[in-house]
């Protein structure tokens, strides 16, 4: 009894010594606990001995330190998720407090984050979810990097939180990619991300409160923002033709980056437009791209060429102010309605300018009473009450009818220059060029497709 009892206080021994010895080499507990030293998680040997699991159960854990599963394969469940009926209910969120490195790592089957919550930096670079991947109700309250990621099923990132960039770049949805309920408070770049014939990005009722990039040149992405709620100052930018599905009115959050030239900027559009609104019952949607393209191509030219023309870059400076002026009034002729406004101000502006200045030769000059003498090279006004009594609205009224006059008026009349003194000659010519310079505008510089560049062809050619 004694010879079986001492082997085993040998074995014990043996194994007590060997432990120790481990730990002083390496203090971190594997795998994890402690601060990670170069031993434990160095590049290379991740590479050569992968962390292998044939089921993984994490749920509720909390990682102070970095979470380093890099290169691991997740042969069965992967459950990093929180509370989740059917799984361990009344379970906390798993927490990731430093970095989360999932790079390269492969899920085989479900990979379960519902309700985790990163306050570092996810990186996820690489890696491939051939199962479902849920993100439900996850928190990202930094970076979170899925480059270069495979989904082959669905990505369920229904009701999850991004407080910081959520980088989708060149990653690959071959099913549904969710994003129900999402919240983007920064920017979210799926910019490069491939789609499967039959895979969509749904953003029902989620929340953009940034900006949103999206566009591959090799792949036709489809987006559905039909009901995503965009908080304004949010973007969603388009480098490359897309299919999209987005209400009429929402159009405006739409547009074109600024570091592309003119033509890619026309591709994109015709594509978009192509891939997206065929038919007629989507001119709308047809037209209010094209006022996109053209509000992004406002200061460029079609080619390069008058980059080196010297003349050039005299004219293109007011060509820049007529062109913004030409935006600000009549929207590039998209929105010539606009210009109703523009005119009933510049009516009421100098209709109420004429009363307190010019009134008493603006009542003279339209009743055709008013009497003007010159006498030692200057100008002596018989007061029009001695014709008639003029109330102070009825000046009011005549000011502003002769505001509107000059204004609406292509040529203007001789007797308006004789009867009037040099003073009052100039405020009337400058109100009279403001709109021969409306009416240049709109036979010059509307643009192809607008609603002022149709009507021009319909009355001149």
């Amino acid at each position: 009894m004694f010879k079986k009892f001492g082997k085993y206080l040998v074995v014990f021994l043996l194994l007590f010594f060997e432990l120790g010895s481990a730990q002083e080499q390496n203090s971190t507990v594997y795998p994890y606990g402690g601060v990670p030293d170069k031993s434990r998680f160095n590049k290379e040997w991740m590479r050569r001995i992968p962390l292998n699991f044939k089921k993984a159960h994490f749920g509720g854990a909390k990682f102070d330190s970095r979470a380093d599963f890099g290169g691991a394969q997740f042969h069965g469940l992967a459950h990093f998720g929180g509370t989740e009926i059917g799984i361990l209910p009344g379970e906390k969120a798993v927490q990731f407090h430093y970095v989360a490195n999932f790079r390269e790592a492969n899920f085989d089957s479900l990979a379960e984050f519902y309700n985790a919550q990163f306050h570092n930096l996810a990186y996820f670079w690489e890696a491939q979810f051939h199962s479902l991947a849920n993100f439900e109700m996850a928190k990202f309250h930094s970076w979170a990097t899925f480059v270069v990621v495979k989904f082959d099923s669905l990505a369920d990132f229904r009701g999850t939180k991004f407080d910081s960039l959520a980088e989708f770049y060149d990653a690959q949805f071959d099913n549904l990619a969710d994003f129900e309920r999402a919240q983007f408070h920064s920017w979210a770049n799926f910019r490069g991300v491939k789609f499967d014939s039959l895979a969509v990005a749904d953003f029902r009722s989620a929340v953009i409160l940034d900006s949103v990039i999206v566009g591959n040149a090799g792949n036709i992405q489809r987006f559905d923002f039909s009901l995503a709620k965009l908080i304004p100052g949010a973007k969603i930018i388009i480098y490359d033709p897309v299919e999209i599905k987005i209400q009429h009115e929402k159009f405006h959050f739409i547009s074109l980056p600024k570091k592309l030239d003119y033509f890619s900027k026309k591709v994109t559009v015709d594509g978009t437009k192509r891939e997206s609104y065929k038919g007629n019952d989507y001119a709308k949607e047809r037209f209010e791209l094209d006022y996109i393209f053209a509000k992004s191509t406002i200061y460029e030219d079609k080619s390069t060429r008058y980059l080196e023309n010297r003349w050039y870059q005299v004219w293109k400076y007011p060509k820049w102010f007529l062109n913004t002026l030409y935006y600000l009034t009549m929207g590039l002729g998209y929105r010539p309605f606009r210009l109703a406004w523009w005119v009933l101000g510049l009516i009421i502006g100098f209709g109420i300018f004429y009363f307190f200045k010019m009134r008493d030769s603006i009542n003279g000059y339209i009743l055709k009473k008013f009497e003007m003498k010159e006498s030692s090279g200057t100008k002596r006004k018989k007061d029009v009450d001695e014709v008639r009594k003029i109330s102070r609205t009825e000046s009011l009224i005549n000011c502003f009818y002769f505001s509107s006059m000059l204004l609406f008026t292509f040529r203007l009349k001789g007797e308006i220059l004789t009867f009037f003194g040099l003073k009052e000659k100039r405020i009337i010519v400058g109100e009279y060029l403001l709109g021969l310079l409306i009416y240049i505008s709109f036979l010059t510089l509307a643009k192809s497709g607008s609603i002022l560049h149709n009507l021009k062809s319909l009355f001149i050619g």
